[in-house]
């Protein structure tokens, strides 16, 4: 893609509404095949069969359904970058931008899940923030460790220490004050930052790369 075309990126493929969608489907099933099954399977009593046969089948169909939705169903949030600049939206709403002659920086940073959450423990996280004075435009991705080393900018990414491991390197003042840049970006990210899926954000970053090499400077 040309650098004078505008790139537009979907974010967040697991938004709530989605998730809540996916969660009322998989309720609504299982009441429906446990009254199903209870009907089907002789049993005088409580039918335990019917209980596991309806889970089963009803997480089954809610995965086929949240399949099918995710890239269909979008948040409503985009990322958009062109020879203007970089700007985040929600629908019509502009949530922060950054302008081409902004001297803006990316701060790039990555540290591995430690507790198993809505991602496996041991994926690791990536994310890139532009800042420019109080301005954060932050995304991020979750890669499997086996996809880690097929990631082209992996060597990028800074390592975000613990609190304690911070603490132990306040001697080096400019890991210090790399490590509390890159903590009060990822208080953004969390706030207010934009998930994407591993090959937008590759071809995310590639673009900033090729339409703002001195930010990544």
């Amino acid at each position: 893609m040309s650098t004078a075309e505008k790139l537009i990126v979907n974010l967040d493929q697991e938004h709530g509404a989605l998730r809540f969608a996916i969660l009322l489907s998989f309720i609504g099933a299982w009441v429906v095949l446990f009254i199903l099954f209870s009907a089907l399977i002789p049993n005088q009593g409580f039918s335990l069969l019917a209980i596991i046969l309806g889970f089963a089948g009803a997480y089954l169909l809610a995965a086929l359904l949240e399949r099918n939705l995710k890239g269909r169903w979008h948040s409503g949030r985009v990322i958009e970058i062109d020879q203007d600049g970089v700007r985040m939206r929600r629908g019509t709403t502009l949530d922060g931008e950054i302008l081409s002659e902004d001297p803006a920086r990316a701060l790039l940073w990555r540290f591995t899940v430690t507790k198993r959450a809505r991602v496996p423990k041991g994926t690791v996280m990536f994310a890139c923030a532009l800042q420019f004075e109080d301005t954060y435009l932050t995304v991020y991705t979750f890669v499997p460790p086996k996809q880690v080393d097929s990631f082209e900018f992996a060597d990028r990414f800074a390592n975000l220490l613990t609190k304690k491991q911070a603490a132990n390197e306040q001697e080096d003042l400019r890991l210090a004050g790399e490590q509390r840049r890159l903590r009060d970006a990822e208080n953004n990210r969390w706030a207010r930052g934009g998930e994407m899926s591993l090959v937008d954000f590759t071809t995310y970053i590639q673009r900033l790369k090729a339409q703002y090499p001195e930010w990544l400077d």
